[in-house]
């Protein structure tokens, strides 16, 4: 994927495959990732709109549904599906409740979408991206978030265009796993063994910001740093100007039981991850019970029929 694009060499044999030494107490070692969400967690409530907002959801839907795609276009269902109430109000709340910021936003989106048509991407066409496990779902947390795990370490493409649609596919499958009334995910970027060759550039996080801040607002709910290097400090102190507050604030700096002079000078929160995330649905190498490898096959099989194969038309 394009925020990890800096790998020397992309010879899959040179790559180090996610491993972990078996934990016996925690059961044999899984292949089939964690898709459903537990019987109990406890997702985010927003606050009750006021009047004025809830007269700002209902002008925009109007205003937005009369721009839609004939219903005899191909993509009408889609589109259909995508422009709900809860989106508008997602990017309601992305621009501050400025109705014009909002509208430019979303219109913007839908021009986006169907010249991309990112819930229909291709599954064959990803599958190479997905070979090493560089990015993939695997458990949910309190709130009952999909967690999407990234490895940068693990980049093992070229491909600029289908590592940028790697990560629009694992968006779009994300908020198919997204259980009742959750409406965003978790990231865990775990930087475990990765060097300053694997670091992203600023502008390869300047584009993903761009994609996840332009055409998904309010579905980032919080990101862990894991192990985190100084060259990925450096880089944030750098790239963090180019957030805005709201999501600055998700990034989380998981203590990894030393102390950490270079996390301690920044800003941004540092957590135990166990505190968001059931032990039972976080993989051991976080710390967590899940005696999970990834291995492609599996993972695979369970996320399209999960989210769709070739793909899964939705309300959003």
């Amino acid at each position: 994927m394009k925020m990890f694009d800096k790998l020397k060499s992309t010879s899959t044999t040179s790559l180090k495959f996610p491993t972990a030494a078996p934990i016996d107490r925690y059961g044999p070692i899984m292949h089939e990732p964690i898709l459903t969400p537990p019987n109990a967690y406890h997702p985010v409530e927003h606050p009750p709109l006021s009047n004025e907002q809830k007269k700002k959801v209902d002008r925009l839907k109007s205003d937005i549904e009369s721009t839609m795609l004939p219903t005899t276009d191909p993509y009408y269902p889609s589109e259909r599906g995508f422009i709900t109430e809860n989106t508008v109000k997602r990017y309601l709340r992305a621009r501050k409740w400025d109705y014009e910021q909002a509208k430019i936003m979303l219109e913007g989106t839908l021009a986006w979408r169907r010249e991309y048509r990112p819930d229909q991407l291709s599954p064959s066409y990803i599958k190479p991206e997905a070979e090493t496990g560089k990015m993939y779902f695997n458990g949910f947390d309190k709130c009952g978030r999909p967690i999407w795990i990234m490895r940068p370490r693990l980049q093992n493409s070229k491909d600029i265009e289908r590592q940028i649609k790697h990560i629009v596919y694992s968006l779009e499958r994300g908020i198919r796993l997204m259980p009742q009334n959750v409406e965003n995910i978790a990231i865990i970027i775990d930087f475990k063994e990765a060097s300053s060759a694997h670091n992203p550039s600023i502008s390869t996080c300047k584009k993903f910001l761009e994609i996840l801040g332009n055409h998904y607002p309010e579905r980032l709910g919080v990101a862990f740093v894991v192990h985190s290097p100084w060259f990925f400090l450096a880089t944030f102190k750098v790239i963090s100007p180019f957030m805005d507050a709201v999501t600055k604030n998700k990034i989380k700096f998981v203590i990894d039981g030393r102390e950490d002079k270079e996390t301690r000078n920044l800003s941004n929160e540092q957590v135990h991850i166990e505190d968001y995330v059931d032990l039972n649905q976080l993989e051991c190498d976080f710390g967590g019970h899940f005696n999970y490898i990834y291995e492609l096959e599996p993972y695979w099989s369970s996320l399209l029929n999960k989210t769709g194969n070739p793909y899964k038309v939705i309300n959003y």
